[in-house]
């Protein structure tokens, strides 16, 4: 069986939602959302997920590695908020393995962070921490 990179970005995205300790410092879950969400209405502050480069490591596609990404946006006058929710997404993840059902699809993941990007300014008004990770996804 293929494992479809929807599912695991699905499962990623999920399994942050189910975080209270990083919900509660966004105080809406709708604003934890794949990158690519085109949605015109942000409430800030809000993290956003990109899955990265998917490899394949096994000829039938059910096992990958990946390199995803989170990124958090903030509108505070200073950074800290944006370093400070990239700190807990980072403290519930970093080398952490969990296993999510999508789609009737039990889906393993293991993330380890590679790198955290403190805060610097997107634009004008808003800042921007990143978090890279590392790992793996079967189903």
């Amino acid at each position: 069986m293929t494992l479809r990179p929807d599912l695991v970005q699905s499962a990623i995205v999920q399994f942050v939602l189910d975080q209270s300790t990083i919900t509660v410092e966004l105080g809406d879950t709708d604003e934890v959302r794949e990158r690519e969400w085109q949605g015109r209405e942000f409430d800030y502050p809000n993290v956003r997920f990109y899955l990265g480069t998917i490899t394949p490591t096994s000829k039938d596609c059910n096992k990958y590695d990946l390199e995803p990404r989170f990124i958090v946006f903030s509108e505070e006058s200073s950074s800290a908020e944006a370093n400070k929710i990239a700190g807990i997404i980072n403290t519930v993840l970093h080398d952490k393995g969990f296993t999510y059902t999508v789609e009737s699809t039990a889906i393993h993941v293991y993330l380890a962070t590679t790198s955290i990007i403190p805060a610097i300014r997107e634009d004008e008004r808003t800042w921007r921490a990143e978090l890279m990770m590392r790992g793996e996804a079967s189903g």
